[in-house]
């Protein structure tokens, strides 16, 4: 999810700050964007988690978002007791409030005047203390998920520890904040045959009229993701914004082999929020990686309760049942993923890549082209020119140039970040 390059310590000139036109928000996420986006970290093909890149604040003027809430849905207590794989029940790791406000964090919003001032000037004031006090200088850390406290104390992070942050200053200078979930269209890595699901957190400032502008949100993005086309967007609760942060923690001690210590983190995330399916299909997978196919067989079926359509858990229990030896059983959903694949441009994107990298460009051409009837997309067409120009086939490597910059440039790009400044009426 290669290494993330750090920014260049550039710093804004005395009083700059955001303005409410989109040319001059667009000037000052140029001026704090300053390097070009990076490659992107390989995002793990198992779990499904916040992934972000370079280190920036990037400022999109929204209309409406709703938040969707559901009442709990029950679940086997079994399936996070953890006695049945480890032996003993294992203990939730501690219930840490990532949005708690340190004493340094109240010191820090000890702008003269802020609760007088409207909310857009609030706003603008928070923005620019935390530009002047160099958050946002260091290099992003992909695996570096903190609470509000903990980032504002080493001032880095991943896109969870600088939302949680902001969240949490933005609620102390009584700005309506709430957590907004970028979600990514599903992709299948070919080799391993799992899901990959590339999420990220970000901001939204609500009741927030912009002046001049007249829209009554802001999106506020510290770690602009260049997301597909695609990309969902919705607001969430605290609880799945804080399900999101035990789970990359559960993440974090699986890469270092503490099967224990990511099962603990695990049972917290899904403590927290026992309706958000990710953890679910995340729990399958950990029981897949410890080697007990019938406990991810419960936690796949768990997540399609929430969600009988989740590509990753039908994907899933193909792989739990096919390692129990239910055949018959495994085959029924491994149809039914392999529908999902034949319709999902992403997975022939992904096949078409794979194809690319082992020189069968004759292949990758033909998957490629599968994927572009069913969705064009500017990546789709650069790899199409890719694979053409191999072929020697210089007019179809043109024009597919000529169509990859036609649909990259639908969208807003300002110095090589992907910037969505619009407004949804």
């Amino acid at each position: 999810m290669s290494g993330a390059t750090g920014m260049d310590r550039q710093h804004p000139p005395s009083g700059y700050g955001i303005t409410a036109d989109r040319a001059s928000l667009c000037r000052w996420i140029k001026h704090r964007a300053n390097a070009a986006i990076p490659s992107a970290q390989p995002v793990s093909p198992l779990f499904q988690f916040c992934r972000c890149m370079t280190l920036l604040a990037a400022i999109a003027l929204l209309g409406g978002c709703v938040s969707a809430r559901y009442a709990t849905m029950s679940y086997d207590p079994a399936l996070i007791d953890g006695a049945a794989i480890f032996g003993s029940t294992v203990e939730p790791a501690p219930n840490d409030n990532p949005l708690a406000v340190s004493d340094a964090m109240r010191e820090f919003m000890d702008i003269p005047r802020l609760g007088q001032i409207p909310y857009f000037s609030r706003f603008r004031a928070l923005m620019n203390k935390l530009v002047e006090e160099e958050f946002f200088v260091n290099q992003y850390e992909p695996n570096a998920t903190y609470t509000a406290a903990q980032t504002f104390e080493v001032r880095k992070g991943n896109c969870v520890a600088y939302t949680n942050l902001f969240v949490a200053l933005a609620r102390e200078a009584g700005l309506q904040a709430e957590f907004q979930l970028v979600t990514g269209r599903p992709a299948w890595n070919v080799e391993s045959g799992y899901l990959i699901k590339n999420n990220h957190i970000n901001v939204v400032i609500k009741n927030i009229r912009v002046p001049g502008y007249g829209a009554d949100e802001l999106t506020v993005d510290f770690n602009m993701v260049d997301m597909d086309e695609d990309a969902r967007r919705r607001v969430i609760t605290d609880a799945h914004a804080n399900s999101l942060f035990f789970a990359n923690l559960a993440i974090d001690r699986l890469r270092l082999d503490d099967h224990r210590g990511a099962f603990a983190q695990m049972k917290r995330a899904i403590l927290t929020e026992p309706n958000n399916q990710a953890l679910w299909n995340n729990l399958g997978v950990l029981y897949s990686v410890m080697g007990d196919a019938k406990l991810a067989e419960g936690a796949y079926r768990t997540a399609l309760k929430l969600n009988g359509r989740d590509k990753t858990a039908i994907a899933g229990m193909a792989k739990s049942l096919e390692q129990q030896g239910r055949l018959q059983e495994a085959e029924k959903y491994a149809t039914l993923a392999k529908r999902y694949q034949n319709r999902n441009p992403y997975y022939h994107f992904a096949v078409a890549q794979q194809a690319f990298h082992n020189n069968a460009f004759e292949d990758a051409l033909r998957a490629i082209n599968e994927a572009i009837e069913i969705k064009k997309r500017s990546r789709f067409y650069a790899l199409r020119a890719a694979a053409a120009e191999q072929l020697g086939n210089e007019t179809l490597a043109e024009e597919s140039l000529r169509l990859q910059h036609k649909y990259r440039n639908r969208k807003s790009r300002v110095n090589g970040v992907n910037t969505h400044v619009q407004q949804i009426n």
